[in-house]
Formats: structure tokens, C-alpha cells, sequence
């Protein structure tokens, strides 16, 4: 039997719990006009750090919703106030009670506000109750076995995460902001677990190059963090018709953060109970394709395949 837990930092409330489980969705768009008017404050352990520097460039640039502003953990309560919102990383963690079986979490970045009952007072040593924050989205992320099973130490990496999140990266980043701004624009509470195939952009991408980063040729293992075990390339690319090109995801990020000319690439987003294959545009941010899969199986040849056909069908 599995017992499910909230894992929070109460010294930071850097992990907080979450109510929507999909690659983004959007939820209680009411909040949205309230927070334009707000400042949304990005959480992380130290905005100065060197290794923060690109991020919070890159989160100053693409989160267009309303002001923000890039934060210490340790600085979320303070700044709680109408129409104020959080970007913080949020985690549901399993537990089981065989001795065998590894934990379980599920990660998130989560935009978050208030329904402004909390007021900070530093006399006082009353924290933020849970029950007062609404979720607005969240985005999934594919944390490795490491981050999973040690969620809390996420809290005292710099915003790279120490490379634990495979869709992650200044490049990717900046599309999920641009993404999501537009979807909180639109107004729309939406799952990305509904499979999304824009045909006009897929037609694009059949004539172009798809990029892929190669974390997809990678056998994860369901409890262990052996990564060293790849597909062979016939295996995912035998039948693909479609031109494509491996790259790492470091060398993609840059390629999304320095290019000026839209091009389309892939992302696998494997969590402990699902499965997310998408496509985006590098320049508009908008994810063109995207496929869910109710059980959290590795890449397959299929999930190319799946594209393959989506880009042509007229």
C-alpha cells in the first residue's frame, strides 16, 4: 500500500503541494486579472549566484504576464500580498511501505497566489497557511532518480538544478514562459494531458529538421539511477521519415536561446505514473504537438511515429 505525502519547506515553502497533474495546465483563471496588476515573484536559492544569472535573465525576458521579480526561497512569505503570485518548485512524494520500492515524486513548477487572508508580520512567527494559496498552473518536470527520492535537496541547489531536470534549461525555460503567458492570456483552463496537434505548424515541421535531445535514447531504469543503458538508433529511428537531429539538451538550450530562426524540437517528460511527448516552436514558445501516455514508459519509436503521422495528415 502506498501512502501519499506533501512534502513542504516551512523554513522557505520552496516545495509546496499541488492539485493538478498534467505537463501544464491551467486552472482558476479568475486569479489571472488579479495577478497582471501584481508582481510575481520567481523563487529560487539565490538569484545572484552565477549559476542563476541566465535563468533570472531569461525569466526577465519571457514572463511578460506582469512585473516580476527573481527571489531567495527564504523571501517568499514576506512578500505575500494582494495580487501578488509565486513561481516556486512544488512536489507530491509517494511513499510504499515495501522496502524494495523507491519513492516516488512528482515535480512541479507551479505558479501560485493568495486569496490574501496572510499578512507577514516579522514579529510574529505565524506561517503562510497552505490553505490559503490557489494554484493557477503548473508545468511537469522530468526529475532524474536522484531528484525523486530527494526532493528537499532541490531547495539547496542553484536554479540549474544541478542538471536533475531533463526538460529543463534557460532555452526551454523561456518557451514554457512564453507558453504559458499565452495561455493565462487566453483565459482558457486547459490539461496538457488533451493531446494538442496544431496541423498548420506540424505541416512546417515535416519539411524541416526536428530536434531531439538524446536523453531520449536513455533505458531509465524504474528504481535505480543507472543512465549509462541506450536504445540503439535503429531501435527509435527505424521507419522515420521525418529529418531529425540529436543533440544534448545543453547544446539544444543554447541553440533555443541564440537562434533567431525558428526550428522545432521535441521533448520527452517521463513522471513516476505518465508520460508526455511534445514539440515546440524555439521562437513562439507554443508547444505544436503534444501526446499523453497514462503510464510512465521511456521513449519509444512509436511516439516519433505518432508526430510522423500527425504532420501529414491535411
Amino acid at each position: 500500500m502506498k501512502t501519499k505525502y506533501t512534502l513542504i519547506i516551512l523554513t522557505a515553502i520552496a516545495l509546496l503541494p499541488l492539485c493538478a497533474f498534467s505537463q501544464i495546465t491551467i486552472t482558476n483563471t479568475a486569479e489571472v486579472a488579479k495577478i497582471k496588476q501584481g508582481t510575481t515573484f520567481f523563487a529560487m536559492k539565490d538569484p545572484a549566484s552565477p549559476a542563476a544569472a541566465a535563468y533570472v535573465a531569461a525569466i526577465k525576458k519571457a514572463w511578460t504576464l506582469s512585473k516580476v521579480e527573481c527571489i531567495k526561497y527564504t523571501d517568499v512569505e514576506k512578500n505575500i500580498a494582494p495580487n501578488n503570485s509565486f513561481v516556486t518548485i512544488g512536489a507530491n512524494m509517494t511513499t510504499s511501505n515495501s522496502t524494495l520500492a523507491s519513492t516516488e515524486t512528482r515535480i512541479y513548477l507551479e505558479l501560485w497566489t493568495t486569496n490574501g487572508k496572510y499578512t507577514y508580520d516579522p514579529k510574529k512567527r505565524r506561517h503562510f497557511n497552505q490553505a490559503d494559496k490557489i494554484v493557477v498552473a503548473t508545468i511537469e518536470l522530468f526529475a532524474d532518480f536522484y531528484a525523486q527520492n530527494n526532493p528537499s535537496a532541490l531547495y539547496k541547489m542553484d536554479y540549474d538544478a544541478a542538471g536533475h531536470f531533463k526538460n529543463w534549461g534557460t532555452g526551454v525555460l523561456t518557451n514554457y514562459l512564453q507558453q504559458l503567458t499565452s495561455l493565462l492570456n487566453n483565459g482558457t483552463e486547459t490539461l496538457a494531458k488533451t493531446e494538442i496537434a496544431n496541423k498548420e505548424e506540424l505541416l512546417k515541421m515535416s519539411t524541416a529538421t526536428l530536434f531531439i535531445p538524446n536523453y531520449v535514447m536513455i533505458k531509465f531504469p524504474k528504481n535505480s539511477d543507472d543512465e549509462s543503458k541506450r536504445y540503439p538508433d535503429k531501435e527509435i529511428f527505424d521507419g522515420i521519415t521525418q529529418a531529425y537531429k540529436l543533440l544534448p539538451l545543453a547544446e539544444l538550450n543554447d541553440k533555443i536561446t541564440n537562434s533567431t530562426t525558428p526550428f522545432y524540437y521535441l521533448l520527452f517528460i517521463k513522471t513516476p505514473t505518465e508520460k508526455f511527448v511534445t514539440v515546440t516552436n524555439s521562437l513562439s514558445g507554443e508547444i505544436i504537438y503534444s501526446s499523453y501516455t497514462g503510464s510512465p514508459t521511456n521513449f519509444k519509436s512509436s511516439d516519433l511515429k505518432e508526430i510522423q503521422k500527425a504532420s501529414l495528415k491535411r
